[in-house]
């Protein structure tokens, strides 16, 4: 009998060696994991950040596609593995496909580059793959605590190199601090992200579920270690200093003391505010909301300019958008084009983007993950799963509301975190 993972393994390293012998290695790691540990794969998604930060910085040369590589040959040993199985694409598949359909539409119907449209098309959906691969991989809950123990490993590494950049007054850029009104203020904690907007948002995501791991553990080692982990996120957000991502995290903690059976977290999240309001840069970086100077700037060059022009443009195409990527953005950075244009609210992007059809289908497809994590709160019997689903809604939660004022969805790192906890919700609402 033929073994096609044996030919397939040795003509990608024969066709690939002349060109650049890592990207031979690229191509054979995947097949290693197909053939030897089992989960391997699936264990590696949560140490994508890390991955990535050290792939881009130690093999620039790989930077622009070892993740589209990585992400697809995934996809492809789940489809070996899963051999006649049937794939599993749960119901979220729908509202992903009219997502998509209409991204098509306006890539199609727009004058866009279709250099852009791909781009812009894999910008918005790229990242569903490790949901897909997740949800296929994964056939006992049990593995979700894998992945989050391995997550939380990630986590605690990230922020404490964050406040490790904090403390000891890392430089910036310095388009990340107001001059003219932030002189007390001379660093942001940023980790292993571009930007600490990208940190805070990546913060975000992962510290609710991990505080309602934190108040459903029983066993005390771990609670301690828990807790640990949510306290160290949560002084790193603190000292991302990003505005949105904090504002983000205390509407959902706000929604938790509501929806949450036990009142007593009340006092732990006021706790949680009066220390957020204790570090003078926060409270300089918040009063400034309200200086003169601020919304001046911000009428003539800042956000509310842009968001304005945002409008403009979609007014021109109502339809069909300026095609997707065609608002600047992650795709106009990396492809070198009108890098003047970008606007910090996703959801007026996708709007200018894909049009009213496409921005309604993407509002379709957030509200159907939003409602898989209600629904798995108000009906799963199991506590520590319903405790689990509500922590990932209010994670999911929070960082769309960051999305209102930043383009958080198209950063690759942010968005595999993201599917990598909507995998989650629908797995933990699986029957068994």
């Amino acid at each position: 009998m033929v073994d096609f993972g044996a030919v397939i393994f040795s003509l990608l390293s024969v066709l690939s060696f002349p060109i650049q012998p890592i990207l031979s290695l690229s191509f054979a790691l995947p097949l290693f994991f197909y053939y030897f540990p089992k989960n391997l794969p699936l264990f590696l998604i949560p140490l994508y950040p890390l991955l990535d930060f050290f792939i881009r910085r130690g093999v620039p040369s790989l930077a622009s596609f070892w993740d589209e590589g990585f992400i697809i040959l995934l996809f492809l040993i789940i489809l070996l593995r899963v051999k006649k199985k049937e794939i599993k694409f749960t119901s979220l598949i729908i509202p992903v496909l009219i997502f998509l359909l209409f991204l098509l539409f306006s890539a199609y119907f727009s004058s866009i580059d279709y250099r852009v449209a791909i781009d812009g098309i894999r910008s918005y959906l790229e990242m569903f793959l490790f949901f897909l691969i997740i949800i296929n991989y994964i056939d006992d809950k049990k593995k979700i605590n894998v992945l989050l123990d391995i997550a939380s490993v990630v986590l605690l590494i990230i922020s404490l190199y964050g406040i490790y950049q904090f403390i000891f007054k890392v430089s910036i850029p310095a388009a990340w601090i107001d001059k003219d009104l932030e002189t007390s203020i001379s660093t942001r904690a940023f980790s292993i992200f571009g930007s600490p907007n990208s940190l805070a948002g990546y913060l975000i995501l992962l510290l609710p579920p991990f505080f309602m791991l934190f108040i459903e553990e029983k066993k005390n080692s771990k609670k301690i270690y828990y807790f640990f982990i949510v306290l160290i996120s949560l002084f790193c957000l603190f000292f991302t200093l990003s505005r949105a991502a904090q504002l983000s995290i205390i509407a959902s903690f706000i929604l938790f003391t509501l929806l949450y059976k036990d009142k007593r977290y009340f006092f732990v999240i006021l706790l949680i505010l009066l220390a957020f309001i204790s570090i003078p840069q926060i409270r300089i970086r918040f009063m400034n909301l309200i200086s003169p100077i601020y919304i001046e700037k911000a009428k003539t060059y800042g956000r509310i300019y842009r968001w304005n022009l945002a409008l403009s443009i979609f007014s021109l195409h109502p339809l069909s958008g300026v095609g997707p990527g065609g608002f600047g953005g992650a795709v106009a950075s990396k492809l070198g084009m009108f890098e003047g244009l970008y606007v910090d609210n996703y959801y007026l992007k996708t709007l200018v983007e894909t049009g009213i059809f496409g921005f309604l289908s993407f509002l379709y497809l957030i509200l159907s993950i939003l409602k898989k994590g209600i629904s798995n709160f108000i009906k799963l019997f199991d506590e520590k799963s319903k405790s689990l689903s509500l922590g990932i809604f209010l994670g999911i939660l929070a960082f769309l509301l960051n999305n209102f004022t930043e383009n958080l969805w198209e950063i690759p790192v942010l968005s595999a975190t993201l599917w990598m906890l909507v995998s989650f919700l629908y797995i933990l609402g699986r029957k068994e």
